[in-house]
């Protein structure tokens, strides 16, 4: 009895012992592993189908876009998970992304927000000035995750963003044809499609001398629509209306302010500003044109195309220029400008239009619309359609 003791003693020991050197062990690889970077990828298709499985038949969950940037949680066969915005997973085939690279770049505003997290309505961490360099670590939606040459990190609207051009651009070789399989024709329609819909390139800030400033002397007033408690429609891939207006809005700004207007925004973060107030600040401002922007909804969802209203007769001219130019610049469906009883516009002594965006109950022009590459054809059209407008 007493030696079975002994025995037991000394077994107990040794397994004391052996969970001493073990633990740490385990500890040292688990925090090896936590420390280890995902590897990242980055969208290389106008439009990406993001489904619930690694499958083609499975449901469709969201949409990711050209030049996004996502982590990879594993891998299975021709899929990869990602993670999406607010930590939410999905599977998109590999096709169609590419390794994402680290690009450098420099602010082009005079005080921009950083942000906790890809988000209007996020926390306010950190603000860079004009000209700061900074590294690009990851794209999302129209906002890119840096790091500032001081140390500053966290989301800003990448509108503000001058990208670096790469280095071996001179050798850069043209992106891979998608592998395609017998059953890959859901993302391969989604892609061509939008392919024929976006080619105008993305435009790159460019500093202008006096003389190349048509739009110089014009004060023109933007109005991202709804905001705050107002969250506005709902895209078929859960978007708020609101947090597709301001974007939109802030890549027309930077267009028209490169051409010499003064642009003032009713709204520059997710605030709800009531609709008399955004027309007062087109009337204190006299301004020259205001532009208010919004997303459609039908209960028909065959409905799609953009158009715009005006309710003075004098601001028909200025809603016509617009509407026209846009719907060059998208090639989405011209659906004509419309007479409206809208406050925004009767509240409004200035030359005023608000444009509707496209059908966010649309297949078709969901897939189009919530995109950066889309907001900087808007801008386009808007700046052709205010040039055609003044002159």
């Amino acid at each position: 009895m007493v030696l079975f003791k002994i025995r037991n003693d000394g077994l107990f020991k040794i397994l004391t012992i052996l969970s001493a050197i073990t633990v740490p062990l385990w500890n040292l690889q688990q925090s090896a592993n936590a420390d280890k970077p995902s590897p990242q990828v980055t969208v290389t298709v106008p439009t990406l189908n993001v489904r619930e499985s690694a499958d083609i038949s499975s449901k469709v969950i969201g949409r990711v876009h050209q030049g996004e940037t996502f982590e990879i949680i594993q891998k299975r066969d021709d899929w990869d998970q990602i993670k999406l915005v607010n930590n939410q997973t999905g599977w998109v085939y590999d096709a169609y992304l590419n390794p994402t690279e680290k690009i450098g770049g420099t602010i082009n505003t005079y005080s921009l927000n950083v942000r906790e997290r890809p988000s209007t309505s996020s926390n306010v961490v950190g603000y860079l000035k004009s000209g700061t360099k900074i590294t690009i670590h990851k794209n999302q939606a129209g906002w890119a995750k840096i790091v500032s040459s001081s140390g500053v990190s966290g989301w800003v609207n990448e509108t503000y963003i001058d990208k670096d051009s790469p280095s071996s651009q001179h050798t850069q070789t043209a992106a891979p044809t998608p592998k395609k399989k017998a059953n890959d024709t859901t993302e391969l329609k989604v892609a061509k499609a939008a392919d024929a819909l976006m080619t105008t390139p993305p435009e790159k800030s460019v500093v202008m001398s006096i003389s190349q400033t048509p739009l110089k002397g014009k004060t023109i007033v933007l109005d991202p629509g709804h905001g705050g408690k107002d969250r506005g429609t709902t895209s078929i891939a859960r978007t708020p209306e609101k947090s597709l207006n301001l974007p939109t809005a802030e890549a027309v700004k930077q267009k028209l302010e490169n051409a010499g207007a003064q642009v003032i925004l009713t709204r520059t973060d997710d605030t709800y500003i009531p609709l008399e107030q955004r027309a007062q600040i087109s009337n204190l401002n006299q301004a020259d044109a205001f532009i208010s922007f919004h997303y459609n909804w039908s209960n028909n969802p065959s409905v799609n195309g953009i158009t715009d209203f005006y309710y003075q007769k004098s601001s028909n001219p200025l809603a016509t220029a617009i509407l026209n130019q846009v719907a060059k610049e998208t090639n989405l469906t011209n659906l004509g400008t419309r007479f409206n009883n809208l406050d925004v516009l009767r509240n409004n002594k200035q030359p005023a239009t608000l444009i509707e965006l496209g059908f966010l109950s649309n297949q078709q022009d969901d897939t189009i619309v919530e995109s950066p590459q889309f907001r900087n054809n808007v801008a386009q059209g808007i700046y052709l359609g205010l040039l055609d407008y003044f002159q």
